[in-house]
């Protein structure tokens, strides 16, 4: 188990397939994950994490992040920050991983504010790359390295 200061960061359990059942089936959240409109039935969920568990025997880990009090009501609180962080943290000091790299769409300004806060820096724009409720939008990748992440964890923590 990874934990932050707001977070954990945790194995899926079968217990928690109803859940993200009810995340696949949120046109909002599934909007901020460039899905939106999908659907996935409960028994898509279960071959997922099915499938899931063999993929994890091959080093592949898929983790659930939990408040330490919910859902929704908690976007633009800090939680998604502290998740990235001890993400971060356990990938750069326990893995020991050089650098991490990631990608959103353009219209996800959250996601790249908070990927921003934690240290990523924008290295590319792939043009159009996603088409999302009938337009094009533009895929942003980031990429922070461990030195960078170093010298972030260092400095004094700003609001």
């Amino acid at each position: 188990m990874i934990t932050g200061e707001k977070v954990r960061l945790r194995a899926v359990e079968r217990s928690d397939l109803p859940k993200m059942c009810q995340w696949l089936n949120d046109e909002e959240v599934m909007y901020y994950w460039g899905h939106p409109g999908s659907t996935t039935s409960l028994a898509e969920v279960e071959r997922w994490f099915n499938e899931g568990l063999e993929r994890s025997r091959q080093d592949r880990k898929t983790y659930i992040i939990e408040t330490l009090d919910g859902e929704k009501e908690y976007w633009d609180k800090g939680y998604g920050t502290d998740a990235i962080m001890a993400f971060l943290n356990y990938l750069f000091n326990e893995l020991q991983l050089h650098r991490v790299w990631l990608g959103t769409e353009s219209y996800n300004a959250r996601a790249q504010r908070c990927y921003e806060k934690c240290g990523f820096i924008r290295e590319g724009v792939e043009r159009e790359a996603a088409f999302v409720k009938g337009e094009y939008h533009d895929g942003i990748s980031m990429s922070i390295l461990r030195r960078e992440f170093d010298q972030r964890a260092q400095r004094p923590q700003q609001g």
